[in-house]
This record gives structure tokens, C-alpha cells and sequence, in this order.
């Protein structure tokens, strides 16, 4: 049976047994080099869950920027989706059981993980762990992007030099619908889209568009589906012609003025406001994403959760289509 989009978008499997080996990895997150272009390319190929991957396999995005860092071969990084969506952030059945949170509905199940718990994996993983790798990449990075571009997705977007997109683009972080608009980086997104944009979409927490995105300053160039490669390889290839040395010292002269504009500190704001965020407290009529998830599954859960907003707020593209239809 064909899955729905909704049922797409919230994929899952049962986090606390799933094994995740190297193999898994690097099938979800692919790595070429093309010496001749001077180009390493990041490949997300899970399109069955719109490229939506283990947190492990965002690690494994920073591991792979920092080995094209230190390649001499190599310029400019790509990142790129398989299938209709670039991606959708980390699978949302995991989500929460990397800092503790337990599958099963018995108190110690539903107890919070103390903030020791919190604090190591989001500092880890959300900041160190994938984030800053692209940020202070000294290679430039491409962000090629076509349909969703959502959750850990969007903040590699956030993260690069560069973003080529199609009309079809979309472009938030669900988790302001979890926990508020709280916990990411906000320096990035007053950088990249400015107090206004920022305050609009975090508050709201709705996608934005490529249109919108690219008059916001985020998205460098909309393009059509049918030349969004060859536009990719021609920016790739326009950077490549600068030396090597040149490259570098101009991305490390880029970091000397981000951190004169509050990157590191900006950067805190991710770990630190992910620990605040998922110790909130809940009363009575809030919509609680853990425990809608536990008592109807993530389907059934996002799906509710998006239908209580007018469409143009919601994140499903079919639901805000035709007016709330899954």
C-alpha cells in the first residue's frame, strides 16, 4: 500500500533497538570526490522517508566535511537529496531518545532526562557535531535544494555559502512545533533572514518559501527543476577557478567577521536553548508532541498538529494544498 505523505514525513522505527552500523550510515549519507571539479559531494539517499535520517548520520555529515576540509583536491562541498525533497531532518521517531527520553508508557518511561543528559548531546550533535563543520568549512559549500527542506536539513542550508533552489523549496525547523521557538541557532537565522523574518517564522512556525526565501537573503538563486543541476555545477564551477590558498584564507577571513558579529556565542544559543525547550512544562490543552506521539504514533500526531492551523502555516505541502486534506 502507498504511503501517505504525512505517513512519509513521519517514517519511524523503534529507536531505542534500531542498530545503526557504519554500513547503514554511508548508505543514507553517500561521499564522492571529483578531483577534475575540484568538488566532494554529500549525498542524502533515503527518499522512502523524504531523506529524513538517524541523528548518527548528521555526525557523519560533519565527519564527511571535515575530511574535504583537509583534501586538497577538493574546493567546494555539495550537498544534494535523492528523490523530490532534499530532506526532512532527523527521523522524528527518534526524536528525544537521543537525550534520554525511553519508548513505553510506564513512569519511568515518561520521566525527564536530567539536564547532564541534555546538555553533552546537543552541544555534541546540534552545534560541534554537523553544524559548525559547514560554518567554518575554509571549503565553500553548495546547498542544493529542491522540496522540503526541513529540520537538521534546513540548518545545513542555514550553514552554507551557498543555496540553490527550485520554486517548489520550502524551508523551516518543526521543531518550533515541538518545543517552541526556542532552541536553535539564532544567530544563523538573524543572519541569513533577518529580526523581522525570523521572529515571523519562528513564532508562527510556518515553512518558508524559496520566493520568499531568496528575497529574505537565505536562498541564493530560485531556479527551475530541470536546470537545478547544471546551476549547482556551474556555481561549483565558477568557485573552483580561485586557488586553493586564496579559497581558504578568504572563507578564514569570512570567520574573523562572523565572530566579530556574535557567531560563537550566537552558536550557544542552539545547545542551550535545546536543554531550556525540552524541559517545558505543559498545562492542561497545551499540545504535547511526546505524548501525542506515544498515544496516536507520529503520523497521526504531526497530522493533527498541522490540521489546527490555517494551511498557509502548515508544513505538508499536500495539506496546505487542498485545505487540510492528508
Amino acid at each position: 500500500m502507498k504511503k501517505t505523505e504525512a505517513e512519509l514525513l513521519s517514517q519511524q522505527w523503534d529507536a531505542d533497538n534500531m542498530i545503526l552500523d557504519e554500513e547503514l550510515l554511508e548508505k543514507y549519507v553517500r561521499y564522492d570526490v571529483d578531483p577534475e571539479r575540484a568538488v566532494a559531494t554529500i549525498t542524502f539517499d533515503r527518499p522512502e522517508t523524504l531523506n529524513a535520517i538517524p541523528v548518527a548520520a548528521f555526525e557523519r555529515v560533519g565527519d564527511l566535511v571535515r575530511e574535504a576540509e583537509t583534501d586538497d583536491r577538493v574546493k567546494v562541498i555539495i550537498f544534494k537529496g535523492e528523490g523530490r525533497h532534499f530532506g526532512t531532518g532527523a527521523d522524528a521517531a527518534e526524536l528525544g531518545h537521543y537525550i534520554g527520553y525511553r519508548s513505553g508508557t510506564d513512569k519511568a518511561s515518561r520521566r525527564r532526562p536530567a539536564q547532564r543528559q541534555r546538555i553533552l548531546p546537543d552541544r555534541n550533535v546540534l552545534t560541534s557535531g554537523f553544524t559548525r563543520p559547514i560554518v567554518e568549512s575554509l571549503k565553500a559549500t553548495i546547498c542544493q535544494v529542491q522540496g522540503y527542506c526541513y529540520g537538521g536539513h534546513f540548518q545545513i542550508a542555514l550553514s552554507c555559502d551557498i543555496v540553490i533552489a527550485t520554486p517548489d523549496a520550502r524551508f523551516t525547523h518543526p521543531a518550533f512545533r515541538y518545543l517552541g521557538p526556542a532552541p536553535q541557532d539564532m544567530y544563523h537565522w538573524i543572519e541569513k533572514l533577518g529580526l523581522t523574518k525570523m521572529k515571523d517564522l519562528m513564532l508562527t512556525m510556518r515553512p518558508l518559501g524559496a520566493e520568499e526565501g531568496e528575497q529574505a537573503g537565505l536562498v541564493t538563486k530560485v531556479v527551475p527543476h530541470e536546470e537545478l543541476q547544471q546551476w549547482v555545477d556551474d556555481y561549483a564551477e565558477a568557485i573552483a577557478v580561485t586557488p586553493l590558498d586564496s579559497l581558504m584564507m578568504g572563507k578564514a577571513m569570512m570567520q574573523v567577521v562572523m565572530e566579530a558579529r556574535g557567531k560563537g556565542l550566537g552558536a550557544m544559543t542552539g545547545w542551550v536553548g535545546h536543554g531550556w525547550a525540552t524541559n517545558v512544562s505543559f498545562e492542561d490543552g497545551d499540545w504535547n508532541f511526546l505524548k501525542q506521539r506515544r498515544e496516536k504514533g507520529i503520523a497521526k500526531a504531526l497530522a493533527d498538529r498541522d490540521n489546527m492551523v490555517a494551511p498557509y502555516f502548515r508544513l505538508s505541502e499536500r495539506r496546505s494544498r487542498d485545505g487540510g486534506q492528508g
